[in-house]
């Protein structure tokens, strides 16, 4: 298993890779480099491009209906690599973390509109941030790193080391979207201040203040002003060696100005192995969340809240080498009464169906195919026929 001084072993440990970090010491400083590659064929057949909805990231990307799109790309993943900086003081363990996160794409047209870590047509630093404490009191993280709400969905995601949906945009994303606006809300990665507990009995809980998004129905651009800061809350349990259940929570207040809306949302869920069987589920609710990004479609036009919620539902089995995983998402966005009164088209539910195969060539190279099937429905206006596109990906990721 990779280092776990370094983020990536997140990703590596949800997913059962393995891989070498490059360490050596620096004087009382342990230094460590770590990263990953990955490169996907993918085709994805539109079947139907379905609406341009409020809420609603389309299923084909820049593809029209009856279009196929054959791309060469990152998965969910981006390329990465990690360098960190760690030593123990006067009884503070320290460390500092610092990510360069590029992606395959070479198309910044729509890339430029979505960054601060959703993607960027270069690359991005999605984890520039440090941290102190020890076992006694905990850490304390200030700086830039994956958020709370909507971690574990995302880590536990089996196709955060393949493609699952969204492969249509051709990278403009610099990654596609997993099961993300089909079972989770994408976590992002956010300025942050947040405190973990140490181990209480294999109970962790984390707190913290968080950069604010704007909290509007076209965009998750920080654009107006922040008034206020968000806060993020998960504990985590862990049930022995074979899994862990967690609950998550996110909420952010804002001054009433036009086309802004409070958020809030909660999140139960967990992950348990039974000998070779993995099995994982998550279902999250919120008021003004969205269902893709944070904040993304959560508010009408007026700015009140639209409800949300979404679950997803895993298997995998490990026979040898191979590991074979099939899973389920649906993410629903409720119309408000000036929704209803205004009869504009939004979105009213997303699901994705991916089945795949990861093969673990060596310990650090991973081999992967995946099936993804999405559809798309809506509500009010002219909604018309559903959306739907099916996505086949092969390719391969590297940790080193």
């Amino acid at each position: 298993m990779i280092s776990k001084k370094i983020l990536a072993a997140s990703v590596l440990a949800a997913m059962g890779t393995s891989a070498h970090a490059i360490g050596f010491k620096a004087g009382d400083w342990n230094m460590d480099i770590s990263g990953s590659v990955n490169a996907y064929y993918t085709n994805t057949k539109c079947d139907n491009a379905g609406a341009t909805a409020s809420g609603a990231l389309g299923l084909c990307g820049f593809s029209q209906t009856g279009q196929s799109s054959n791309n060469i790309q990152n998965g969910l993943l981006p390329g990465f690599i990690v360098f960190s900086a760690s030593t123990t003081q006067n009884g503070y363990d320290l460390k500092g973390v610092i990510s360069i996160d590029p992606g395959t794409t070479n198309s910044s047209a729509a890339s430029t509109a979505l960054s601060g870590g959703v993607g960027q047509s270069v690359g991005d630093a999605r984890r520039v941030y440090l941290s102190f404490g020890n076992k006694d009191i905990g850490t304390l993280k200030l700086g830039r790193d994956i958020g709370l709400f909507g971690s574990n969905a995302i880590l536990n995601d089996m196709s955060l080391l393949a493609v699952g949906g969204g492969a249509a945009y051709n990278g403009a994303l610099n990654t596609t979207l997993g099961s993300i606006g089909s079972g989770y809300v994408y976590t992002q990665f956010q300025p942050q201040i947040t405190y973990t507990s140490p181990d209480l009995g294999g109970l962790s809980l984390s707190g913290g203040v968080f950069q604010p998004v704007a909290l509007s129905a076209t965009t998750t651009s920080a654009t107006s002003s922040h008034n206020k800061t968000g806060f993020q809350g998960m504990a985590t349990y862990a049930l022995g060696k074979d899994g862990k259940v967690w609950a998550t929570l996110i909420n952010q207040s804002r001054d009433t100005t036009t086309n802004q809306a409070d958020l809030s949302g909660g999140e139960l869920g967990g992950n348990y192995n039974i000998g070779n069987l993995g099995l994982t589920g998550n279902y999250f609710t919120g008021k003004g969340l969205g269902t893709t990004l944070i904040g993304f479609g959560g508010a009408d036009a007026n700015g009140g809240k639209r409800d949300s919620n979404g679950y997803l539902l895993q298997a995998t089995y490990k026979l040898n080498n191979t590991k074979f995983g099939i899973n389920y998402g649906k993410s629903k966005l409720d119309a408000t009464a000036a929704d209803t009164a205004a009869n504009t088209i939004m979105l009213r539910e997303n699901t994705n169906i991916t089945a795949g195969v990861y093969h673990n060539l060596t310990p650090s190279l991973t081999l992967a195919a995946e099936y993804t099937t999405q559809k798309q429905t809506y509500q009010l206006g002219a909604a018309g026929p559903e959306g739907k596109a099916n996505t086949f990906a092969l390719g391969a990721i590297l940790f080193f």
